[in-house]
């Protein structure tokens, strides 16, 4: 009876278990990776942007009818986020555009008041550094 009870919760586990084993993270992009991480798993990507402390690295998914190609973002040279459609492309993040994610309309925000005509934003005025005086001719 202990043997067939043993034999029972195996199979159970087994059972179980095999959508896990099923699933190859071999080539899955994770959160905390390093670009050469991206390119070990992913190959090389269509294109690479960087701006600022950003890095996007392009790659085909196949799917041409939504004219988006998988996108991973890194900041500060560690992976960040990834929107990823081609069904080789894992990424076990919390993606910023999951599958299900339906595109909606994003309407245009009202400029605000402070961003009218000859408003100037984002700039920063130090007050100007005053020169050291000429050094005095000796006597």
């Amino acid at each position: 009876m202990l043997r067939r009870c043993l034999l029972l919760c195996t199979g159970v586990l087994a059972f179980a278990a095999a959508p896990v084993a099923a699933q190859d993270t071999t080539t899955a992009v994770r959160p905390g990776m390093t670009e050469a991480d991206v390119r070990t798993r992913w190959g090389e990507p269509l294109a690479v942007r960087r701006v600022n402390d950003w890095t996007y690295m392009f790659y085909a998914n196949g799917q041409r009818d939504f004219g988006y190609d998988d996108v991973v973002m890194l900041q500060g040279g560690q992976v960040m986020d990834a929107v990823v459609r081609a069904p080789g492309h894992v990424y076990l993040g919390r993606s910023s555009s999951p599958p299900d994610r339906l595109p909606e309309f994003s309407p245009p925000r009202p400029p605000r008041p402070s961003d009218g005509p000859g408003a100037v934003t984002g700039v920063r005025v130090n007050a100007p550094i005053t020169p050291p005086a000429p050094p005095r001719p000796e006597d």
